[in-house]
This record gives structure tokens, sequence and C-alpha cells, in this order.
């Protein structure tokens, strides 16, 4: 089981893995340990979204990733 990412510690710039295998970069972060705004990187569900901007439930992040 992977350890639970605390999103109150995620800086802008940050690189997530979502639950849906997207990747995100943190653009904002409420620091209410409930919700931040990523910009996908990547989204193999849903090509359109990358580039774009959205809010993400803490649930949904996987991982801190490292790299492009």
């Amino acid at each position: 089981m992977s350890e639970i990412v605390n999103i109150r510690l995620l800086e802008p710039g940050t690189k997530v893995r979502l639950s849906n295998d997207a990747t995100g970069e943190v653009v904002t972060n409420f620091n209410d340990g409930v919700w931040i705004t990523v910009r996908f990187l990547t989204s193999p569900e849903d090509p359109s979204m990358e580039g774009t901007e959205d809010m993400v439930f803490a649930q949904e992040v996987l991982e801190v990733i490292e790299g492009p």
C-alpha cells in the first residue's frame, strides 16, 4: 500500500500522479488538506485535459513524482 500524501505540504510546482494515472503540477494549494489546483501535464483517459487546470481532491493524489 502506498503512503498517503499530505497535500498540505505540496508547494506550487510540485508534480503529482493522480488516481486516474494523470500527472499534474500543483498550481494552488488552499492548505485546507482537502483541495489543490493542478495543471494537467498528462491525462491518458482524456488528452484534452492536458494543459488545463482543475481542482483535485486529496484522495486523488497518489504520489509526488520527480522530473518532467
